[in-house]
């Protein structure tokens, strides 16, 4: 189906160009935040431009299709997500201790990022028919999303990435709730939880996953090992001040104080350079954009769209909280890129594509 002028024109231009200031934002970060590296901090803002033009290639391809007819088939891509994130695990590539990315045609892609919209699609095409009835969920309603859910969550948590794993159990806990669960099933996905925490904690969990979450609770019982990190995020943010140190001025990341300030920690980069009252504007920013999704979910056309809405809203508001609480100690440390800021081709693309989801549910609420 060809996008005619009528579709343009209903296309949200409002979420369109919030997004894109902050992926602005996020490239100007970038070119800070990987300026002391060995290679050019070029080449990184030139692939992660790369990574944005075809993720806009991504949207248009996306926006070809009624939605309706993506949710529909989405048990294929689901099936092909799980296939690429156990592939990872048979030949996947290593990279600092974890075996997250697989090689195809000589770029590197993660498949475990993919794996949040794809699980939010097919999470609609669930349960849409139950949030349209408005029947609240029992046991046997969500035992078989449960499972779905469940089992690449292990997958990905085996790699070892934690962190996207807690993504994909809370994005899928917040669609559960705005589809509307018995008040007998909490208390079952309660009992559930906690002893799927005990198993997880003993049977799952490195020993070094562990020894952050421990620092997390006491950060000085060991600064200058499993709590260094935390705490040298924490000074990088808190030496931003109220304007900051501007614009290449940072010296945290600049002397390797922060590990990985390029990807999951990019945050102590803009809180150091731009301060209380940039990381404010930032923050406005992400709060306004998260808004528009939620209107989306309200305004769209059938409970389809609605989830698939919500749980897209859900994916950016829990990455974004999390990645900036994690890097002022109020979260353990938990591998979480920042959407559209942080450096990671499969990652924007990821939001990218699901965005396309956003603005196909709104346009085609004008048009059916």
């Amino acid at each position: 189906m060809g996008i005619d002028k009528r579709k343009v024109y209903h296309l949200d231009w409002y979420l369109i160009f919030n997004g894109l200031a902050i992926f602005l934002i996020g490239i100007v970060n970038l070119i800070s935040a990987t300026s002391s590296f060995y290679t050019s901090s070029y080449s990184y803002m030139i692939k992660q431009l790369v990574a944005f033009f075809i993720g806009i290639g991504l949207i248009v391809f996306t926006l070809h299709y009624d939605y309706r007819v993506i949710v529909r088939q989405s048990k294929w891509l689901y099936l092909s997500g799980l296939f690429l994130v156990v592939l990872v695990l048979i030949i996947g590539l290593i990279a600092g201790g974890a075996k997250r990315w697989i090689s195809i045609f000589g770029i590197n892609i993660q498949p475990s990022e993919f794996m949040k919209p794809i699980l939010v699609l097919y999470l609609a095409k669930l349960l849409h028919e139950k949030k349209k009835q408005n029947v609240p969920l029992g046991i046997k309603d969500i035992m078989f999303p449960i499972g779905a859910v469940l089992l690449p969550v292990i997958l990905i948590i085996k790699q070892p990435d934690l962190g996207t794993g807690i993504i994909i159990i809370l994005t899928s806990g917040c669609i559960l709730w705005f589809v509307g669960l018995k008040k007998s099933t909490y208390a079952v996905l309660g009992i559930i939880s906690v002893i799927s925490s005990f198993a997880l904690w003993h049977f799952v969990m490195k020993p070094y996953q562990k020894m952050r979450i421990l620092s997390f609770i006491n950060i000085d019982a060991d600064p200058s090992g499993f709590g260094y990190h935390a705490k040298q995020a924490m000074i990088a943010v808190g030496s931003g001040k109220f304007f900051g140190k501007g614009f290449m001025n940072g010296t945290q990341h600049k002397l390797q104080f922060i590990p990985e300030h390029h990807t999951d920690f990019i945050f102590t980069v803009f809180g150091e350079e731009w301060g209380f009252f940039g990381s404010i504007i930032l923050f406005l920013l992400f709060a306004s954009f998260i808004w528009r999704c939620i209107k989306i979910a309200q305004s769209a056309n059938d409970e389809m769209g609605s989830i698939v809405a919500f749980g897209v809203a859900s994916i950016i508001f829990l990455q974004f909280a999390i990645n900036v609480m994690m890097t002022i100690h109020l979260s353990p440390v938990v591998g979480i890129p920042l959407p559209f800021i942080s450096y990671g081709g499969s990652s924007l693309l990821s939001i990218l594509g699901s965005i396309g989801l956003l603005l196909n549910i709104n346009m085609r609420r004008y048009m059916f």
